[in-house]
């Protein structure tokens, strides 16, 4: 399954362009007034609001938000959390090639995520889409939402 997320993301744009796409489809939606008018600011996934002049990313409000890390071994990690019962940081720093401090901060974003949506993830979950789809929406899931 790694080795299929490299070959279907090649570079960590890849994957932004297909998290864009399933985040906001077609049309950028300000999250935090709701506008649809907005300016992609250069070639990277940030926005700027033209109605409440708020700039923003394509991982606001997600586990992946405020990250420097590349979005693809966002994906990996939870591949790997979700499919591994004894995952330690040790561990996940030594395969997706990070310090130990930041795999522990990576896991705990998504035990924090898992506890406070997980009729949401279980919803998502059952949709009939492909794992990365779903795995990618998960990581996309708005961290305010209240459970």
């Amino acid at each position: 399954m790694i080795e299929h997320i490299y070959l279907d993301f090649p570079d960590d744009d890849c994957y932004k362009k297909y998290l864009l796409n399933l985040r906001w489809n077609r049309y950028v939606i300000c999250p935090f007034c709701g506008s649809f008018k907005n300016t992609k600011l250069g070639s990277t996934c940030r926005f700027h609001c033209n109605v409440c002049n708020t700039n923003y990313s394509l991982t606001i409000n997600t586990v992946m938000h405020d990250t420097k890390l590349e979005l693809r071994k966002w994906l990996i990690t939870l591949h790997l959390y979700l499919n591994d019962e004894k995952l330690s940081y040790r561990r996940l720093s030594k395969l997706i090639k990070v310090n130990k401090n930041t795999a522990y901060r990576m896991i705990n974003k998504l035990q924090y995520l898992f506890s406070k949506n997980r009729l949401t993830i279980l919803k998502i979950s059952g949709l009939n889409k492909d794992a990365i789809e779903i795995m990618s929406l998960i990581l996309l899931i708005d961290m305010r939402r209240k459970s």
